[in-house]
């Protein structure tokens, strides 16, 4: 019989299990990525021995077959021969951890990737508001003064007429004190000289960009708290196993 992927749905799968002894009962499901996560959840979280069968297992199955058929009855019957005929391990409260680490790995994985792009394409802008600037810092361009710099003063012309005493106190606070008064007067010495375009709308673009990277810093920073917890949450379970 088939269930809907929803609250009544579920509670028709358990209405038809009440016939079964709830503690010799096994229920084997296939791995199918996010898409059974939430009924694995169900199940588990009201009491249910549950067993995740790898996809490889039940495929292998298939392909001994002559006809090698995929059809729901199918594979039924051969997640069943699977769970007679291969080891298979009682889903834990391990196992909802590890998929909710695995998720937000890979999510992290995700926003570190789209903010090297976003770095990437800050430096294409640089390159052409202000190509000097790459060889003014010694860290490269994305270190927190360039950024603070950016976001108040991308243009060259904005920043060759800048007061040296406001400027130095700008990259003297945003870089904790290493920069000062000197750094100022080299940096206007450099804008004057510079071949950027004062492109204004060049200049939009660097300060949403910037914002944009510090904003999925941000988030990674959130992310790594969030696999620490979870991290030091499994190592806590395993350690008070007897």
């Amino acid at each position: 019989f088939g269930f809907t992927n929803d609250s009544k749905g579920f509670s028709l799968l358990v209405s038809k299990l009440k016939d079964f002894d709830q503690e010799n009962l096994l229920i084997g499901l296939e791995s199918t990525s996010h898409y059974g996560e939430n009924l694995i959840f169900y199940l588990y979280n009201i009491g249910y021995h549950i067993a995740v069968i790898n996809p490889i297992q039940t495929a292998t199955l298939r392909n001994s077959n002559i006809r090698k058929t995929k059809t729901d009855k199918v594979d039924t019957i051969l997640i069943i021969k699977s769970m007679i005929l291969n080891n298979h391990r009682i889903f834990s409260q391990a196992d909802i951890d590890s998929i909710r680490l695995k998720s937000l790995c890979r999510f992290r994985e995700k926003t570190k990737k789209s903010k090297a792009k976003l770095k990437i394409q800050l430096v294409s802008y640089i390159d052409i508001i202000f190509p000097e600037l790459q060889y003014f810092f010694k860290s490269g361009l994305h270190i927190n003064t360039c950024y603070e710099l950016l976001k108040k003063h991308s243009v060259p012309d904005d920043i060759a007429a800048l007061h040296l005493t406001y400027l130095g106190n700008l990259l003297r606070k945003a870089a904790h004190g290493r920069f000062g008064k000197e750094e100022a007067s080299a940096l206007k010495g450099l804008a004057k000289s510079s071949v950027g375009t004062g492109n204004a709308y060049l200049s939009i673009q660097i300060t949403q960009t910037i914002s944009q990277i510090e904003l999925l810093e941000k988030q990674i920073n959130e992310l790594d708290e969030s696999i620490k917890s979870i991290m030091l949450e499994m190592d806590s379970v395993i350690l008070t196993i007897p």
